[in-house]
């Protein structure tokens, strides 16, 4: 264990000024204010499904690097994306005994609000790798420990998962900790996108095509799998009440309104059908007259494009609805009209 680290962790639980890594710094602060004890464990502990899709893919992925690891005092595990620890495994039963006794354990709740400064919890709060050693833990039990987490992104679903993490005794860390996380966290992903159904897969490609296509948010679900990026996440919509509300428009619906005056066209991936899933984009409602924007779509344009958005609708509405004649009047290709017509899915 370091000793300047362990001096950093007793000034800042002193209150004094501390220097340590940007990202201990932060993580320590935030574990603060959450209220967590840095001298007793005091875990809490939840009930975990062991043969959740997440683990059944990334189990065997992290088993099968046990061979190499065996001897060298490493202990592997997975978290879901809230931080609760699923699944454990450790290269040599003394390991497994220290572990237990200091409540790293399936079940055991590793969120940095819970837990504070660990190689789980910070990776759970930025959604990025995160490398703890000795003393950077928050909670005085952990500091003989290193441990290095990182975040799996589905590939489908494009949302977290769940966490990675390898663990060893501080004075073992070495960078070969970062390496190995990075390596088990794409063959997890590839784990997982095996593990995808020819159903998700074709929702995933419908999503991909649908968002190089549009201006607005993106969202593609079923009745289990939403594919949500941040753009859309930020709308905080709810799966189950927009399937809902999707299986109460139909197959046949063109559109659907949602609260806070939020609508969304609807285009089913299979055509007819609901259950292979729908792609929705998001827009914000409007009155529109013939030949404006699809109802909302100005809401998530630049300046320059809905300047270029009310041109070509004023032009459109000079040519009578002549494209040829419209794309003469703008100075464009017919085929270019069509791109911008599509683009911002002027009708």
């Amino acid at each position: 264990m370091s000793p300047e680290t362990q001096l950093a962790w007793e000034r800042f639980q002193s209150g004094a000024a501390a220097t340590a890594r940007r990202e201990i710094i932060a993580s320590w602060r935030r574990s603060r204010s959450s209220g967590v004890d840095p001298d007793r464990l005091n875990l809490a502990h939840s009930e975990i499904d062991v043969q959740s899709p997440f683990v059944r893919a990334a189990a065997p992925v992290l088993l099968g690097m046990a061979d190499l690891l065996t001897g060298s005092s490493t202990s592997l595990a997975l978290a879901d994306p809230d931080g609760i620890l699923t699944w454990r495994w450790e290269s040599e039963r003394t390991l497994t005994q220290d572990l237990d006794r200091i409540e790293f354990e399936p079940g055991t709740q590793i969120a940095e609000r819970s837990a504070g400064t660990n190689g789980i919890g910070v990776a759970t709060t930025t959604r990025r790798p995160s490398l703890v050693i000795g003393a950077e833990h928050y909670k005085q039990p952990w500091h003989p420990w290193a441990c290095v987490a990182a975040p799996v992104i589905h590939p489908i679903t494009r949302r977290v998962a769940g966490m990675v993490n390898v663990a060893c005794r501080a004075t073992d860390t070495n960078h070969l900790l970062l390496v190995a996380v990075r390596a088990l966290v794409d063959s997890v992903t590839t784990a997982l996108h095996e593990a995808a159904t020819a159903r998700q897969r074709r929702m995933l490609d419908a999503h991909l095509s649908m968002r190089s296509a549009s201006a607005g948010p993106v969202v593609t679900l079923d009745r289990q799998t939403a594919i949500v990026e941040d753009e859309a996440a930020e709308l905080g919509l709810d799966r189950p009440a927009l399937w809902a509300a999707v299986l109460e428009a139909g197959p046949s619906a063109s559109e659907i309104a949602l609260a806070d005056g939020l609508r969304a066209r609807l285009y089913p991936v299979t055509a007819g059908r609901l259950e292979d899933g729908v792609v929705l984009v998001f827009t914000r409602g409007f009155a529109s007259a013939p030949g404006a924007p699809t109802p909302g779509a100005e809401a998530y344009l630049g300046p320059l494009e809905q300047a270029e958005v009310r041109v070509i609708t004023e032009t459109l509405a000079e040519c009578a609805g002549n494209k040829s004649e419209a794309a003469a009047r703008l100075g464009i290709s017919r085929g270019t009209l069509y791109q911008r017509l599509r683009r911002y899915r002027l009708r």
